[in-house]
């Protein structure tokens, strides 16, 4: 049986329909008769923040373990017919989800269907192909993190600013982690959460409705659920004082990170903060990115941005110095402009153009049927509601001066920070 959850209209161009199957599997419909293909992505529920200690950059691990042998395809022919079809695939993993993306003409519809459901069930694994592919992982982390100043910064970041939830410990995993995983640890793993009820497929593009729910039915319906499991995680203890590490890296010259605690991605102060960093760092002529880089001159470049997760994250700001420059330039900056905003109303004028940013750049994301249907799995997955993403861009034309020097005020202070300062070599 598949049972219709709802029925979304946005404007005259976005009619989406999503629904549920016995075996908890969930489907989003997004017709897109504009280009004859189709975008096809599978969500998982899962990503590291369902780790522990021992067995962390699983997630990620399992991530290449999918592309491998499964009971009816030897290693390599999923790739093969993807590309003779002449589709595109990616994966990707982070703290709240891992997904698999394929866009292809609509004729291999029930080709991908076929691929991507028995790679759910029948995945089958050697000895000889985890170590395989743990060196692959080893030597990626090596090269995103352990060979990588800005790899080194940011791990430290999260395990500096997060000291009891999994957020502590980066996607890729610890180094002695990757190398101890062992066949049993990915086999429970696969069981557990590759399954339909922890599973959201996405189809954006040319497709028919009925045909589509057809052949998904007919690929997926009989794949069991697996146990759901709903551990509690810990919660991060609110933080009261600022946190702060220096580090000596192979850089050019110094840079510093700032995290700042911010709330959930379904927060109402989410899109108050989403403005907040338009006004600090989106475009030439935002306050922050101009005073630090074209007023002042001590910095290369400056950015800044909200992570959006299932739980509390944080506002992010990274700044590269000159080399004649400190931290502490750069974090005095960037305290005088915060309290500049929260001492001050924001003009109309500056206000208005921010939130036009914010939409435009909203908008750009669903330019493709593969930018669509992966805005919508993302806002599923981690939102719980893939409606929430049409939401949001509401929400931000009617924010006010008030609320953005509100949130500036009770997140990004002193004490709610962990700051990362870095300086090359001697």
């Amino acid at each position: 049986m598949i049972q219709k959850i709802n029925d979304f209209q946005f404007g005259t161009h976005y009619h989406l329909e999503k629904y549920k199957f016995d075996n908890g599997l969930q489907v989003i419909l997004f017709p897109d008769k504009s280009v004859p293909v189709f975008a096809y992505h599978t969500w998982f529920h899962v990503g590291s923040r369902n780790e522990r200690e021992g067995i962390t950059g699983i997630a990620h691990f399992f991530e290449h373990l999918m592309f491998k042998e499964t009971t009816n395809f030897k290693e390599g022919e999923f790739d093969r017919k993807l590309e003779e079809a002449g589709g595109k695939i990616n994966a990707a993993t982070y703290v709240d989800w891992t997904f698999y993306r394929q866009s292809l003409p609509i004729e291999s519809f029930d080709m991908i269907c076929e691929l991507e459901s028995d790679r759910m069930q029948n995945v089958i694994l050697s000895q000889k192909q985890l170590d395989s592919e743990r060196e692959v992982v080893a030597n990626e982390r090596r090269f995103r993190v352990d060979n990588n100043p800005t790899g080194v910064m940011y791990e430290e970041l999260y395990k500096l600013a997060f000291t009891s939830h999994p957020y502590h410990w980066p996607v890729i995993g610890w180094m002695k982690d990757i190398e101890s995983i062992n066949l049993e640890d990915c086999m429970t793993f696969y069981k557990q959460f590759y399954a339909p009820n922890y599973a959201t497929i996405v189809v954006v593009g040319d497709i028919d409705t009925q045909h589509t729910l057809q052949t998904i039915d007919r690929f997926y319906g009989k794949i069991p659920s697996s146990k759901s499991t709903h551990a509690q995680l810990p919660k991060e203890k609110e933080q009261t004082q600022q946190k702060e590490m220096h580090l000596e890296l192979e850089l050019s010259s110094p840079r510093v990170l700032l995290g700042y605690k911010v709330p959930q991605a379904t927060h109402r102060d989410l899109p108050t903060l989403e403005l907040l960093q338009s006004l600090l760092f989106q475009g030439r002529s935002s306050r922050l990115y101009r005073r630090l880089v074209h007023t002042d001159q001590i910095a290369t470049h400056a950015s800044g941005w909200v992570n959006h997760t299932k739980d509390p994250g944080l506002f992010i700001i990274d700044v590269a110095l000159k080399k004649d420059h400190q931290c502490e330039e750069a974090i005095a900056i960037i305290d005088d402009e915060l309290q500049k905003i929260v001492n001050t109303s924001i003009p109309k004028e500056e206000l208005q153009k921010c939130k036009t940013k914010v939409e435009t750049s909203f908008w750009e994301q669903l330019k493709t049927v593969d930018d669509k249907a992966q805005s919508v799995g993302f806002h599923e997955t981690v939102y719980g509601d893939y409606r929430m993403m049409f939401e949001e861009v509401h929400q931000i034309s009617s924010i006010t001066s008030e609320q953005i020097q509100s949130a500036c005020k009770t997140y990004l202070r002193p004490e709610n920070r962990t700051i990362i300062k870095a300086t090359p070599k001697r």
